[in-house]
């Protein structure tokens, strides 16, 4: 066995613990946050940041993240995979139980992942899949199971894939591979959909309401330890001016928890020390061109727009000096494969050179040039500095377009999208191939008759030598190997194509209430980190809390 991943007489922090009750604070500990309408909470779809902070809460996978990005053990407790990186096999915890109380096993996870590929569904998230054999059948329904997922005995999951991938235990982390309870039915069944049960720390206390609110509550059922938080009490805000009202619902002591406005980050520091987090995560702010038409076919005009934009003079008028210019899409939280200085268009702004290459493209004083962007994440003054400086150095008729974040989806997914688009990336799993695959890979942008995008790369890039460097970083045992070959994958799509603009790598501000919570920290994905805050009144944890389960069973 290669890639062995054990852990011997390790504490989990999954371990099982004793049920004792509510903590030791006075009256339901209630958490208060709001949130934009998630797209869904339901694991076979869910993908942006707010839905995977709900799914999260109720799913837990094989694995687990920490906020460094080293996997650590969740429903699986020991994983290994084959010398030739085409089967992997998880053993699985026998003691996990959904909050309807069915045990989890390994049928859940084969029910699950092949809910998630049913043609009818069109998840936009089974690409994550797209690896483990059987997988293009089910998508296509020539077979209604993933052939490649085994299940030998309840506490054994066994995945072939169709090509090699040493990195796919860190995939399972994306709430796609999440198990799922018999009681499921299919992805498009709108009870499931709205009030999944799950097995993780947290279970819904209703359906979803949409547009007005969702509320979690304890998982009686949950094997780790049991959250010091009664309920969690999340808003759904409107879009087009969500991140103000958040902000001032926590100034005004309606939440606990909020995201920060970029023109009040100096002020929410100076006033919230003790609650004021700032975290550089894993992932990438960037401008998506649509290269299927014009005028951002051409790579000249790619470049254009990439020397015209003063990275640094946007960061300290509109961000305070709170962001890192970004060259490249692979953050440094991934130093093996992070290359700072990518793409020279990035790193200094140069008149002269984008209106030389303005003019190699056609790219005339005048032209339209259309730039899309959602409303209610506080996007809008960045967005005006950047059109802004188009228009001033290319001389440009920028025309911004705001909408919600459904419609930017729909727009930017369907046939008529042009021009650029906003757009960030936020990564599933701690690898390079989390960002590569899914926004550039050519099986990532498949177009249906209706010229309808589905998949993650939605600018529609295609290059089969990125392709082949992809595939030849999966296919690399050693890690030393798999990054040089990311490394040149990116080098091909973004320092010699430009087929993505970076802007800056993704940085996250928000504020709470340390009067009343302490533990409150963000992350890998940027969300709070909702099992482990504890009202102050609360007592700290049992220090032998995650000791629980004795020594892990080794090979």
């Amino acid at each position: 066995m290669s890639a062995a991943q054990e852990f011997f007489g390790m504490p989990s922090p999954l371990a099982p613990q004793e049920r004792g009750g509510s903590p030791g604070h006075s009256g339901p500990a209630v958490f208060r946050l709001a949130l934009t309408e998630p797209t869904a909470i339901d694991p076979y779809r869910s993908q942006e940041v707010e839905g995977i902070l709900v799914t999260k809460a109720l799913f837990v996978g094989l694995l687990t993240v920490d906020g460094e990005g080293r996997l650590e053990p969740a429903v699986a407790h020991r994983w290994d995979c084959t010398d030739d990186g085409l089967t992997w096999t998880f053993s699985l915890r026998t003691d996990v139980r959904f909050s309807n109380g069915e045990p989890v096993d390994a049928d859940s996870f084969r029910r699950a992942w092949s809910r998630a590929c049913d043609p009818v569904a069109g998840s936009e998230t089974t690409y994550h899949l797209a690896g483990v054999e059987g997988c293009a059948d089910a998508v296509a329904g020539r077979t209604p199971e993933l052939s490649g997922v085994l299940a030998p005995d309840p506490a054994t999951l066994v995945v072939r894939l169709t090509a090699p991938d040493f990195e796919f235990d860190k995939k399972t982390l994306q709430p796609v591979f999440s198990p799922v309870p018999r009681v499921a039915g299919g992805a498009l069944d709108p009870v499931f959909n709205d009030e999944p049960v799950g097995n993780g720390p947290f279970r819904l206390d209703g359906p979803w309401r949409h547009h007005e609110g969702i509320r979690l509550v304890r998982n009686e059922h949950w094997f780790g330890e049991p959250p010091a938080l009664d309920v969690v009490e999340i808003t759904l805000l409107d879009p087009a001016d969500a991140v103000e009202r958040e902000y001032q619902g926590f100034l005004d002591g309606r939440f606990d928890f909020a995201r920060i406005p970029p023109q009040n980050l100096a002020e929410a520091a100076r006033s919230h020390p003790d609650g004021f987090l700032e975290q550089d995560l894993a992932g990438v702010n960037y401008l998506l061109p649509f290269l299927m038409g014009p005028p951002m076919d051409r790579r000249a005009a790619r470049e254009a727009v990439s020397w015209a934009i003063d990275r640094d003079a946007i960061i300290a008028e509109v961000f305070g000096g709170y962001r890192t210019r970004a060259a490249s899409l692979v953050p440094p939280s991934l130093p093996g494969a992070h290359q700072p200085d990518l793409a020279p268009s990035c790193v200094r702004h140069d008149p002269e050179l984008a209106r030389k290459c303005a003019a190699e493209a056609g790219l005339s004083p005048g032209t339209a040039l259309d730039l899309a962007y959602n409303t209610g994440a506080g996007h809008e003054p960045w967005i005006e500095a950047v059109a802004r400086q188009l228009r001033t150095v290319l001389g440009l008729d920028v025309r911004t377009h705001a909408m919600t974040p459904r419609q930017l989806v729909e727009y930017r997914t369907g046939p008529d999208a042009r021009g650029l688009c906003r757009a960030a990336w936020a990564f599933d799993y701690p690898t390079p191939d989390n960002v590569l695959f899914p926004l550039l890979h050519s099986s990532c942008t498949r177009p249906d008759a209706d010229g309808v995008a589905h998949g993650d790369n939605e600018g529609r890039y295609v290059n089969p030598a990125f392709d082949a460097a992809l595939e030849r970083a999966r296919g690399s045992r050693d890690a030393a190997e798999r990054d040089r070959w990311f490394r040149e994958a990116e080098r091909i799509a973004v320092a010699e194509d430009l087929a993505i603009v970076p802007l800056w790598f993704r940085t996250h501000h928000r504020v709470f209430d340390a009067e009343a919570f302490t533990g409150v920290r963000l992350d890998f994905y940027g969300n709070p980190t909702l099992p482990h805050i504890r009202p102050v009144s609360a007592p700290p944890a049992h220090e032998d809390a995650a000791a629980g389960a004795g020594p892990l069973e080794g090979k």
